[in-house]
């Protein structure tokens, strides 16, 4: 309002009265934006439209531990914890110019360290022409929220007694095996455990005293297993194991008398009590009892039903079959351990004869096993076992020096020199020094090298190549003679037998057996006699039977053969005989 008053002496006022109470309301707006935006527990930005960081509250400074003067002139980039690849930024920053507006989880980093995650919103502000002029971010720490939400999903799935597994994570878990398994052309196996007497401890001294020892029972399975199983508890005294990639399915049955042992074991628990239980275990394998969750379960179920019926303190398999050979391999195994002490191991000799001259020029040793109780073992039985408990590599060291010390005896002897055929395991190859021990049997026998030939397998050669033939030229420099046993059921590879140092190459007895019959092992056999001798490299035909095969073998080039035609594998002095 603007007015103007006259007087006598003609003197003039003039009075100006302005309406303030919009720029008042707009200050009390400003200083209560401002209270909130300092006091506001969420932190906050603002920055340009070059991302530039003009203003944070003091939530900020509390939340990254950067205070404002630190930040100030800065992007946000320095907060960046290295979680988020560079795709989560670009879809981030494409949302925000398309909508302006995101909103979503992310990981920071403290001024600490720290990296902590937060929920981030962002903001773009623009003015009345749409142009972006600044970018506002609003975000909360959610540690503690995270922190409870994988609580929740850990109670979930965990049973709280024993913090092992529980029935709904083995289901997801035995779904993945199932998925991992079908797509890998594995095998895995699925046990149930039952306590045998535990109802005895819990009403005798307690619940207290049976919480304590199911702890301790889960503890002992956890510690027995490998990383890559699962062991859980199902409820009640009833736990569950699950066994991931198994290279034998008897391999469950080893695992599962392991647990049988380790549970029987004396239990003391803290109030000074000493208590015993057993444990019944049901088996079912994947795939052969079952291709789904429930089947494995239900199979598992019902072998162990069978176990606790049949005397408890045992394992069963769903299938019967499958029970009766896990035991076998399994007592073989204790009998194999007793063998090697018992002397009841033997080595004996398959003659291998000149196809021009038909004179037996040498000898492969051959392992057999005569047992006090079941007669003689044959090696398709026992073999496998030693291989898989790893017995295969003091085994084969004995009949190394065994076999080396029979031939220096022939020699004494005056028998004329043979070539004497050892074979050597994979495992022998690849754990110890192979050529250590040869020295040293060598050495100890005073066998000539020359004499000596090792038999190894394609697998055997192929499996850590560069080491291999690192390995085979030290024992070709001793004097060694090298071969390549069962040539054709592997690899069979010309550029691979070009890099070992081999001598001979011995066909296996699948491509003699349909000889001269079957015209593609025809074929084939030429073809290796072929292939060996342009590489200069003797060739020697396993398995010959009939005349017939070894007429081939003559018309087509081949050096040696062994096999029934001339004689099975025989002991020492049977052999004898047969030179003679």
């Amino acid at each position: 309002m603007n007015r103007s008053v006259g007087t006598d002496k003609n003197q003039l006022f003039r009075v100006v009265m302005i309406d303030i109470s919009q720029q008042k309301a707009n200050d009390d707006y400003l200083r209560q934006a401002a209270a909130m935006f300092e006091s506001a527990r969420e932190g906050v930005m603002v920055t340009d439209a070059g991302s530039r960081i003009l203003v944070v509250n003091r939530a900020f400074s509390e939340l990254t531990g950067y205070s404002a003067t630190e930040v100030i002139g800065q992007t946000p980039q320095f907060l960046k914890s290295g979680r988020q690849a560079t795709v989560f930024y670009r879809l981030m920053w494409a949302e925000i110019d398309k909508t302006g507006y995101w909103q979503g989880e992310i990981w920071n980093r403290r001024k600490n360290g720290e990296i902590y995650p937060q929920m981030l919103s962002i903001s773009a502000v623009r003015n009345e022409h749409q142009q972006v002029t600044h970018y506002v971010g609003v975000f909360s720490d959610i540690t503690q929220l995270k922190d409870a939400v994988n609580r929740l999903d850990y109670l979930a799935h965990h049973d709280p007694l024993t913090d092992l597994p529980n029935r709904l994570l083995l289901f997801a878990r035995l779904e993945h095996c199932i998925e991992l398994s079908n797509r890998e052309r594995k095998s895995a196996a699925l046990l149930m455990l039952d306590l045998d007497r535990f109802k005895d401890v819990n009403d005798s001294f307690g619940h207290l005293a049976g919480d304590e020892l199911l702890q301790k029972v889960a503890e002992r399975l956890t510690s027995r297993l490998r990383g890559v199983d699962t062991v859980t508890r199902l409820g009640g005294d009833e736990f569950a194991l699950l066994l991931e990639d198994l290279s034998h399915p008897q391999d469950a049955a080893l695992v599962a008398t392991e647990i049988i042992e380790a549970l029987s074991d004396p239990w003391r628990l803290s109030n000074g009590v000493e208590v015993r239980i057993g444990v019944s275990v049901g088996i079912s394998l994947f795939p052969e009892h079952g291709e789904t969750s429930e089947e494995l379960l239900q199979h598992a179920d019902a072998a162990l039903y069978r176990a606790k019926n049949e005397g408890r303190g045992n394992f069963r398999y769903f299938s019967e079959d499958l029970t009766e050979a896990a035991k076998r391999r399994i007592n073989l195994e204790s009998l194999l351990r007793r063998a090697i002490t018992k002397a009841e191991l033997r080595v004996h000799y398959q003659p291998q004869v000149d196809l021009r001259t038909g004179a037996i020029i040498g000898a492969e040793a051959l392992l057999r096993w005569q047992n006090s109780d079941e007669g003689m073992i044959p090696p398709s039985q026992f073999i496998s076992v030693a291989e898989e408990t790893g017995l295969i590599g003091e085994i084969g060291e004995w009949v190394l020096l065994e076999v080396c010390r029979q031939g220096k005896h022939w020699l004494e002897a005056g028998i004329p020199p043979l070539t004497l055929a050892v074979n050597l395991s994979p495992y022998q190859f690849r754990h110890g020094d192979i050529v250590a021990s040869v020295v040293a049997i060598l050495n100890e026998t005073g066998f000539p090298a020359e004499r000596l030939e090792l038999e190894l397998t394609e697998s055997t050669l192929m499996a850590r190549e560069s080491e291999t033939v690192d390995i085979l030229r030290q024992l070709r420099f001793l004097g060694v003679r090298l071969a390549i046993d069962d040539f054709g059921t592997g690899y069979s590879s010309l550029a691979y037998l070009k890099r070992f140092p081999l001598d001979t190459l011995k066909i296996d007895k699948s491509f003699i057996d349909d000889i001269p019959q079957l015209e593609d092992d025809n074929e084939i056999a030429a073809a290796i006699i072929g292939m060996a001798h342009t590489l200069r490299l003797k060739v020697l035909a396993e398995g010959v039977e009939t005349e017939e095969q070894l007429n081939f073998l003559k018309e087509h080039g081949c050096d040696f053969y062994q096999g029934y035609y001339k004689s099975p594998a025989v002991p020492a002095e049977t052999f004898v005989g047969l030179l003679q």
